[in-house]
């Protein structure tokens, strides 16, 4: 079943059809026996001059030249509330209040009359890298009783149109891995804005779909009683588009329901999109998730040396003159873990609360985690196949940023380590304690991510002893 077929696969020759904008391209053509009356923007002596470098051949007879407005009002009243289908291919996003022309379609067709679109897929076509549109785009432009494409239309149309192989090709299949390289260049702005100024209309794609953000945006418009249609049936094609059937006579959902589908379609709209990502060349993908990788390992990095600060400026408030008071350090550390953010990243703090603070309570005095200082992933069961590094991320700001909360982290548990060696009786031996972080400070070097190990050192220890920290 070629195109046409599948998009006309409901209707017989004998159906009454009215296709809007077909130049020279129709899918239903006269000269094949359809039963089609021709909607265009002018004669067909003029199409063939506009579209004289393609097959004028096809260019069909426009038994009504729309003018602007509202397309019904192209075709004499007597003939509202008469065709079987309304076909429009790849003519929806050209047009500059979408409500309106959805609206024509209702009062054109009988009331069990069928509306057929061919729409262009962002993810397949020079839309690539353009935002979606929807619901309030289209109210917006509605109320506005919009006639032309707004500036921001022709920018965006512009500014974010996409080509492949080489700017040669402007549609393509969804797994087609040639990059999409922006097709203008900035200096052509004055051109972009000069287009809202003509006084006649100047075409662009104002609204950009993927197959549910379409759906969703007819759900949403008629259940605001903007139109009166419901999508039939959808079908996602391999290259460049999507096809659309519409009925007159919206669903009439419970509040509930409503807000089910409309989830559904919110939810599916997400997953289309990331479809957009196998078109990736695999270096580029394999970059982004590798640096958002990187970018969480580093924020659990740095929750972990929040935790173990936690940890020791508990430890240390616990100890008074007859040595660690256990329930209140657990009390502490048990106000400490209500504190850790809800997210999937800060399960790490927990982790390492619980940990340090069950290791003191059973007197261990030494730390025997370095596996989890050099893997901060560790603690939350993740696993790495290979070392971070920054050859491996490409982006040695943030491979070298996670080095040293790394080293960070450490020099807390340093500090730690030290004031559990130095309890002694029922107090703090605050000589030993010392003694223990210059033996650490000196074991440190001055040179490379371990550096920073000397401040925090200092600092955490200087806490540890009551004196001020600058």
């Amino acid at each position: 079943m070629d195109r046409a077929q599948q998009l006309l696969r409901s209707l017989t020759r004998e159906a009454r059809i009215v296709e809007v904008g077909p130049s020279f391209s129709p899918l239903a053509p006269k000269r094949d026996g359809w039963n089609t009356f021709v909607i265009d923007h002018a004669p067909r002596a003029e199409l063939i001059k506009k579209y004289h470098d393609q097959t004028v051949d096809r260019i069909e007879e426009v038994d009504f030249v729309w003018m602007g407005g509202s397309i019904a009002d192209a075709v004499p009243v007597d003939q509202h509330g008469t065709f079987d289908a309304f076909i429009a291919s790849h003519v929806i996003e050209h047009t500059t209040d979408i409500v309106t022309f959805l609206r024509a379609a209702e009062i054109l067709l009988r009331p069990d009359g069928v509306v057929i679109l061919a729409v262009p897929d962002k993810r397949k076509c020079f839309d690539f890298y353009r935002s979606l549109t929807g619901t309030a785009d289209a109210v917006a432009a509605f109320l506005e009783k919009r006639d032309r494409h707004t500036v921001r239309t022709h920018i965006d149309y512009a500014l974010n149109m996409a080509l492949k192989a080489n700017g040669t090709v402007g549609a393509w299949s969804g797994g087609d891995t040639r990059p999409a390289i922006p097709a203008n260049p900035l200096t052509d702005e004055a051109q972009w804005l000069s287009a809202v100024q003509m006084p006649y209309y100047t075409d662009a794609h104002a609204w950009v779909f993927v197959p549910s953000s379409f759906n969703l945006m007819v759900l949403e418009l008629s259940q605001l009683g903007y139109i009166d249609l419901r999508v039939e049936d959808s079908l996602e094609m391999d290259a460049t588009e999507f096809f659309v059937w519409l009925r007159k006579g919206c669903q009439r959902l419970t509040p509930d329901a409503l807000r089910d589908q409309r989830t559904a379609l919110m939810q599916r709209v997400i997953v289309e999109l990331a479809d957009q990502v196998q078109q990736l060349p695999e270096t580029t993908f394999a970059q982004s998730a590798s640096a958002g990788a990187l970018r969480d390992q580093l924020l659990k990095a740095t929750y972990r040396t929040d935790a173990l600060s936690t940890v020791l400026v508990a430890l240390r408030a616990s100890i008074g003159r007859f040595g660690l008071d256990r329930d209140k350090f657990k009390r502490l550390i048990g106000t400490a873990s209500q504190k850790v953010p809800a997210n999937l990243s800060a399960a790490v703090q927990h982790k390492i609360l619980l940990t340090e603070a069950t290791r003191i309570l059973d007197g261990v005095t030494d730390s025997a985690a370095e596996a989890d200082d050099r893997d901060p992933a560790v603690v939350d069961g993740a696993v790495l196949v290979a070392p971070l590094a920054a050859t491996q991320f490409g982006d040695p700001l943030l491979a070298a940023e996670l080095e040293r909360e790394r080293q960070r982290a450490r020099a807390v548990r340093m500090v730690l380590d030290a004031v559990l060696g130095s309890l002694r009786g029922r107090a703090l031996d605050k000589k030993r304690f010392r003694d223990l972080v210059t033996r650490a400070a000196a074991q440190t070097p001055n040179d490379g991510p371990e550096a920073v190990r000397h401040a925090v050192l200092s600092e955490e220890s200087r806490r540890v002893l009551g004196l001020p920290v600058s």
